[in-house]
């Protein structure tokens, strides 16, 4: 891998045709590739609902990808003005360059998009890549390698396939940049090993995604929107609802409209619904099952009481005022169980937020602008969507990303492009240069003006 990586960084950036050239050329294969998409992530899933792949993995980047050939050549431009007016005629200009060869770590929850979308900032920057798709899924990782063949050469994007071990060697090379999306766990063991070398990170982690619900808004329009996102790929988004805060006299009103929206989004969830998919495997499967165990039997509400395991698709649970010291309450859940926690009004809900780690995401359901502004301004999150679930990720113009211990750094869109871009700074000196006035020696004049000037 090093040598690899020696290599790609001894080679030219990207030109800009170039960029143009391969980004179209990727939103062609993805295109062309859509079912072959589908199949192998379903085979690594045991199923994977085909309608979840093709919003979740390839609209959502074949809609990045168009947004950066529309608009990436803008954002090459150099940005330029005139120097302070101390220096004038002098000039100053930002203008960004491709930093070498970029690191992507990608997750196994969405294998394909977390994938393409750091892959389509990079190249839009003029950069080389090197990825390591997650060895969780395998069958899609080869199809990554494969797929990818086809539209760059090993010298503009290498994939490297392996092991936790591999992983690791991987995020100890000296990249220009890497970006990893996963866990805060593996987040900080990620940033400990680029910090030998000095390699900026963005680091795309998890969290406890918290819901409010304001007490004027209509639970059903919450629970339908709470529903839809928290069951979607089975729970397993890092940007899925994590737990609900509410009064405790409307615990009882949304867990009735929760199940009634639940059950109208999968009227089943055996094998002969294609809708709902699978946890990733049966190490994920077996953890989440642990997670029950440990709580007391009133406390969970099966949403399908009589349904029988299969395999690894696991019915939707609500978990109704967990303990907040639980291991359910501390650990990003990342999976189809969706706790719900009573509290007295909404300043109660904003210091449970606060006691715990910046979220990824927060999910607010309000129409009223001064609780919107609350919100807004006594909570830190990675984003704020409001009165809707998941698809603020979809956004194009959006920086995606989180902050502390949901992650640093963002992208989507143009500030994906900065992100994998180093903005250099550049000052044109004018042939009249006055500079000489406020440098040694110091006369009398000289420090007249430069205590003027102060």
């Amino acid at each position: 891998m090093h040598n690899q990586l020696n290599k790609m960084q001894a080679l030219p950036a990207f030109s800009v045709d170039e960029r143009l050239d391969r980004l179209n050329a990727l939103q062609k294969a993805i295109q062309n590739n859509k079912q072959a998409i589908i199949k192998a992530i379903s085979s690594d899933y045991g199923h994977r609902a085909s309608s979840e792949t093709l919003l979740a993995e390839v609209l959502v980047n074949l809609e990045d990808i168009k947004h950066t050939i529309k608009h990436l050549p803008d954002w090459v431009k150099a940005d330029k003005w005139t120097a302070d007016w101390k220096f004038w005629p002098s000039r100053c200009a930002i203008e960004p360059e491709a930093k070498g060869v970029v690191g992507i770590m990608a997750p196994w929850n969405y294998p394909f998009n977390l994938v393409a979308g750091p892959l389509t900032a990079a190249i839009a920057a003029g950069n080389r890549v090197m990825i390591k798709p997650s060895e969780v899924t395998p069958k899609t990782a080869q199809f990554i390698k494969t797929l990818l063949a086809e539209v760059f050469s090993e010298d503009e994007v290498h994939v490297v396939l392996g092991d936790v071990d591999i992983a690791d060697e991987f995020s100890r090379l000296p990249f220009d940049h890497l970006l990893f999306t996963g866990s805060t766990r593996v987040g900080k063991i990620i940033m400990r090993n680029a910090a030998e070398n000095l390699t900026p990170v963005t680091l795309e982690l998890g969290g406890k995604s918290p819901v409010l619900i304001d007490r004027d808004y209509s639970l059903d329009k919450a629970a339908k929107s709470i529903a839809k996102g928290k069951w979607f790929n089975a729970g397993q988004t890092c940007i899925a609802p994590d737990y609900v805060l509410i009064e405790a006299d409307r615990v009882r009103p949304l867990i009735d409209a929760l199940k009634k929206h639940t059950i109208d989004a999968y009227p089943s969830i055996d094998r002969n619904n294609d809708d709902f998919s699978c946890v990733v495997n049966n190490r994920h499967f077996d953890r989440l099952q642990g997670l029950l165990k440990q709580l007391p039997q009133e406390q969970i509400i099966a949403l399908y009481p009589d349904y029988q395991s299969q395999g690894n698709r696991m019915a939707p649970v609500i978990v109704n005022q967990p303990d907040q010291q639980s291991e359910l309450m501390q650990e990003e859940i990342f999976g189809p169980i969706l706790p719900i926690v009573a509290v007295d009004d909404l300043s109660e809900a904003i210091d449970y937020i606060n006691r715990g780690d910046k979220p990824l995401t927060l999910y607010l359901f309000s129409n009223k602008r001064q609780t919107i502004r609350r919100v807004k301004q006594h909570t830190s999150s990675g984003s704020l969507a409001v009165n809707e679930t998941l698809v603020h990720f979809a956004q194009q113009r959006l920086p995606f990303g989180g902050i502390g211990a949901s992650g640093m750094g963002s992208y989507h869109g143009y500030q994906g492009f900065v992100t994998m871009s180093h903005m250099k700074s550049i000052y044109y000196q004018s042939r009249l240069n006055g500079n000489d006035l406020v440098r040694a020696p110091f006369t009398k004049i000289k420090k007249k003006l430069i205590n003027w000037m102060s």
